[in-house]
């Protein structure tokens, strides 16, 4: 199972798809109907699906596998599915330092989602 942490630039855990997959139909249907390998496709939806949650949006979302675009708003993406022995458990919203360190030590990065507004 593809599991996606999204972290913002103020290196704060903002979004896990293994807590999204049970609030979120559109995400289990993404990552099961959608395409395990298209990992830059399925971090896009993660993110449109978390700033839905938040009351805030874009109106286009981009992945890249570089860093972010200087000033630009979004999120700095982690696969930890292919790390579950290392990797933290499930991650609330907001979730603490250590738990965003975690991440970033344990997990890949994998690119960046930029929110376009």
């Amino acid at each position: 199972m593809t599991r996606l942490v999204l972290v913002d630039k103020k290196n704060c855990v903002r979004g896990d798809t293994a807590t999204l997959a049970s609030h979120s139909f559109a995400w289990a249907y993404a990552s099961a109907c959608g395409g395990k390998d298209d990992v830059p496709g399925l971090a896009t939806v993660a993110a449109r699906l978390l700033d839905t949650k938040f009351g805030r949006g874009g109106s286009a979302y981009s992945f890249s596998t570089f860093d972010s675009n200087g000033g630009s708003d979004g999120y700095f993406v982690f696969d930890c599915g292919r790390v579950a022995d290392r990797a933290p458990p499930a991650l609330a919203d907001g979730a603490n330092q250590d738990a965003t360190y975690a991440v970033m030590t344990a997990c890949f990065y994998i690119g960046y989602v930029r929110r376009d507004h």
